[in-house]
């Protein structure tokens, strides 16, 4: 009987936790990269964004760096890289990524008006 009762705590404690059968998980901000874009940046980004929705930001972060250092004024990429270092707690580098992301990415609205970026920035 004890045996029964661990492992059905251990199911309710899997479903419950968003890993397992059954659960959910909140869905991780994104940006793919332009349509009209197709080089190394944005090989690199789209790669990124693959690894960014499984969680995988220690695999997404130099993804996204190789991305920004071919191109330096990827706004989708500053983003991206936002979104991983806040997944990683690091808050203070998120909000400088942000920074960057609304500088070159101010006329997107999927950037301006994201609810992390603006949490961020004090918007």
């Amino acid at each position: 009987m004890k045996k029964t009762a661990l492992l059905l705590m251990m199911f309710l404690l899997v479903s419950c936790s968003g890993k397992g059968g059954g659960g959910t998980t909140a869905q991780i901000p994104s940006l793919m990269s332009p349509s009209d874009m197709s080089n190394e940046a944005a090989s690199k980004n789209n790669e990124g964004v693959d690894h960014l929705g499984m969680g995988h930001y220690d695999v997404s972060k130099p993804l996204f760096e190789a991305a920004l250092a071919a191109k330096p004024n990827f706004a989708e990429a500053h983003f991206n890289l936002a979104v991983t270092l806040d997944g990683l707690g690091k808050h203070t580098e998120a909000t400088e990524s942000f920074k960057k992301a609304l500088e070159f990415g101010k006329d997107n609205p999927k950037i301006s008006g994201d609810a992390l970026l603006k949490k961020h920035l004090g918007m």
